[in-house]
């Protein structure tokens, strides 16, 4: 039987066609993005975040590592001996760097990702790879336009309330961004907030205070 080389070339013509369609917006979108996060985060994961999002701009990845972390949380989440294999420190490190790497290729993951998973990999911080995506994630939210916050409080909090945090919290972020909102209630608080965003943790709560109290007193 025999191929016929027209039909062949035609279908891999259209295939190549909608890839490169798909590449194009990709890059159209990622071109929106600011090449300087406008946030930077610290300690040992935030210095891997902070490098990620540098590097994925230049290669204009950066909504394909995106995509590349979100499938890797998903797929630990899901697979313990994954998970396991990752955190496990008593895993050599070259074992490691063979293991992320093959996922990585099974994946069809971005050059920038495989290069941060290889980093973590290679100097034995494979343990900061969660706190790397999620910092990533706020990066790429804050790139966007948007802040994700997170507001505890020890009862739930009225509508107007929560129109005031919101007008407090919008006034200190740069025109136009949009605040993403998340609410929940911890009882252990007392009474007054806690507010997360970004990489800043904010401590409102009599909690806190009682603590800071008592360590004075001690």
């Amino acid at each position: 039987m025999f191929v016929d080389s027209n039909k062949y070339r035609k279908s891999n013509e259209k295939k190549l066609s909608r890839a490169s369609l798909q590449q194009t917006a990709r890059q159209l979108s990622t071109a929106a993005l600011p090449e300087v996060a406008p946030l930077k985060m610290y300690g040992i994961a935030g210095r891997y975040a902070n490098a990620l999002y540098a590097a994925a701009a230049k290669k204009k990845e950066l909504l394909d590592v995106e995509k590349d972390l979100s499938l890797f949380k998903a797929t630990t989440a899901l697979s313990p001996t994954l998970k396991n294999f990752v955190m496990d420190p008593s895993v050599s490190r070259t074992k490691k760097v063979a293991g992320v790497m093959k996922y990585c290729d099974d994946a069809g993951a971005s050059a920038s990702t495989k290069n941060v998973m290889a980093s973590l990999a290679e100097g034995g911080r494979m343990g900061e790879v969660f706190k790397v995506i999620d910092m990533y994630s706020s990066l790429l939210t804050a790139a966007k336009g948007e802040v994700d916050v997170v507001i505890t409080s020890a009862k739930a909090l009225e509508k107007a309330e929560l129109d005031e945090i919101n007008a407090s919290i919008t006034g200190f972020l740069p025109p136009g961004s949009k605040v993403s909102m998340t609410t929940a209630v911890d009882s252990d608080l007392v009474a007054g907030i806690t507010i997360e965003m970004g990489d800043k943790f904010i401590d409102l709560s009599v909690a806190s205070q009682i603590k800071r109290l008592q360590a004075m007193l001690a």
